[in-house]
Order: structure tokens, then C-alpha cells, then sequence
């Protein structure tokens, strides 16, 4: 932990509260992936880094971690991804990890010039952020046709082990319904986390489409300290979603409107129990392999 701390640009006031939390997290992930040491890794959608280094630190001197994103450099906060990516870079850790601003289908048809193929893809987290379930059957597709051997998935897994975690489940919906209805395009300031949710089943379905077989795969209860959940509930309930609503004109919208009276009343019966944050739902995690 002390490594990838000091690997990471952070505030010390967020350290326990919001930082050691993530890398607990992404750890738990490494450890049931189990990646093997020396692999050269795909980190798609690998944001500011942080799982990066937990794969970095996980493949050893002689692992090598490829993380792309697409986001542009001043976006995230408080830092920014640039300035959180060249702290990564400048560390320890640093030597093993390279960061490249490109889609996944521009690094593997045309930017391909790595000195080694990749053994292992890991989307840790980065599903949702896909606009829609057709993408992520072409990222499945890309990285099929790329004969990277094995696929490492995380994602929130639309399942909650106990009361708390229902209003993130909820939420996610919320949201989820919002996109598929907004006309919008989701970038800049409106960007969310939530766009499509495929359920477990769903991911590992797409990618049997095209080859990944699932060889090991279960569930994990984030550490309570992780406030992912507490943040989306928080953000479906906030007048900045009321207002990203009226202005797509989707007041009366039932469906939509259903959902987000679900999270309230969710959020309402836990108070009654003394509840004030809520959980973060259970992640699903899978290794898949790809038929030779």
C-alpha cells in the first residue's frame, strides 16, 4: 500500500477517506484476477491510474501495463488526468507503466508498436462508461481479433448483500435510464459515470460472441470506506440531475421519474434506521479466456 500511495497524486486529507479505499479495492480485484507476473497488460479506460499500478505492482519489474483513456487531459479533479498520470509516471512504479490518450480501436488497428504483444486486457471499472452495449461487443471484438489470450473484467455488478447498497443499485438505473434517453451527446460537463449497465450476465454473453470463455468469475462487497455508491446516490438526488433532466426535456418521463422516486423512498426507509450513507454495491469480477 505504501507503494502505490506514494506512486499516486493525492491530498493527505483524502487519503484515508477516499484513497486508501480505491487501492483496497483494486488490490482485492488483482488478487482474484490473478494476472501472471511479467505480463504485458491492456489497462483500457484506466482514467487517472489507479489500477495501473495495482497491475504494475501485481506483473512485477518485468510486467509491462499499457493504459489508454480517452479523456482529455484537463478533465477529473482535484487532480486532472495529465497531472495525475506524469505524477504516476515520475514514480517508483513509473518505469513499468506507459499512458496513452487513444480509443482502443486506434491502438490496436493503427497504433500497434509495442515491442510485445499484449497477454492480459483488464477493464476494470470502464464498462459503464461506454455509450452503449454495441461498444462494448467492438472492444470485445478488437481485442478478440488482437489475440490477447485473457480478459480481466470489473465491474458494479447490479446486486446488493444487504439493505445499504440498495440505493446505489437504484441509482445506477436511474442514471442508466437517463442516458438512454437523453439526446445529448454525454461529453464535457455532462459527461457521467453511468451510461449503459450491462449486468453480469450481459458482459459475459457479449464477449462469448467472439471467442472469451469465462474460466473463473464471483462477486465482492467493496470495502465500506469506498463512497462510489454514497456519490451516485448522492448526484440522482442532487438539483444538478433535476436540472440535466429539464433541460432534455425529460420531466414527464414516468419511467424515468419511477426510478428516481425508487431511490428516494430507498434513502427514506434506511433513515428511518439511522442510515445516512450508502454502500457501494457488489462488484462483479471474471477472468475469460480466449478459444485458440
Amino acid at each position: 500500500m505504501d507503494t502505490l500511495l506514494a506512486s499516486y497524486l493525492h491530498d493527505e486529507q483524502a487519503r484515508k477517506s477516499i484513497v486508501e479505499p480505491i487501492f483496497q479495492h483494486r488490490l482485492l480485484l488483482s488478487a482474484a484476477w490473478q494476472i501472471e507476473p511479467g505480463s504485458c497488460v491492456l489497462d483500457v479506460g484506466c482514467g487517472q491510474g489507479e489500477s495501473s499500478l495495482v497491475l504494475a505492482l501485481a506483473t512485477g519489474p518485468n510486467g509491462h501495463i499499457v493504459g489508454i483513456d480517452t479523456a482529455p487531459p484537463h478533465y477529473g479533479g482535484p487532480y486532472t488526468v495529465a497531472q495525475s498520470q506524469k505524477h504516476i509516471q515520475a514514480s517508483i512504479l513509473g518505469n513499468q507503466i506507459e499512458f496513452r490518450r487513444v480509443d482502443i480501436s486506434s491502438l490496436l488497428r493503427d497504433d500497434f508498436d509495442i515491442n510485445r504483444p499484449f497477454d492480459t486486457a483488464v477493464l476494470c471499472h470502464s464498462l459503464w462508461y461506454f455509450p452503449s452495449k454495441a461498444d462494448i461487443s467492438e472492444v470485445f471484438q478488437l481485442l478478440a481479433d488482437a489475440k490477447v489470450r485473457y480478459l480481466c473484467v470489473a465491474e458494479y455488478g447490479l446486486r446488493a448483500s444487504v439493505p445499504e447498497q440498495v440505493p446505489h443499485v437504484l441509482a445506477a438505473h436511474a442514471q442508466a435510464t437517463f442516458h438512454a434517453l437523453r439526446k445529448s451527446a454525454p461529453t464535457g460537463v455532462r459527461e457521467p459515470n453511468v451510461r449503459s449497465t450491462p449486468t453480469p450476465e450481459e458482459i459475459v454473453s457479449l464477449a462469448g460472441q467472439f471467442g472469451w470463455r469465462e474460466t473463473r468469475s464471483g462477486y465482492l462487497r467493496p470495502v465500506q470506506r469506498m463512497r462510489d455508491g454514497d456519490w451516485e446516490v448522492q448526484f440522482v438526488l442532487s438539483p444538478l440531475f433535476q436540472e440535466w433532466i429539464r433541460e432534455e426535456h425529460l420531466e414527464e418521463n414516468e419511467s424515468l421519474a419511477a426510478k428516481i422516486r425508487a431511490v428516494k423512498e430507498s434513502t427514506k426507509k434506511l433513515r428511518t434506521e439511522e442510515v445516512v450513507k450508502w454502500d457501494t454495491m457488489d462488484v462483479f469480477w471474471a477472468v475469460l479466456e480466449l478459444e485458440a
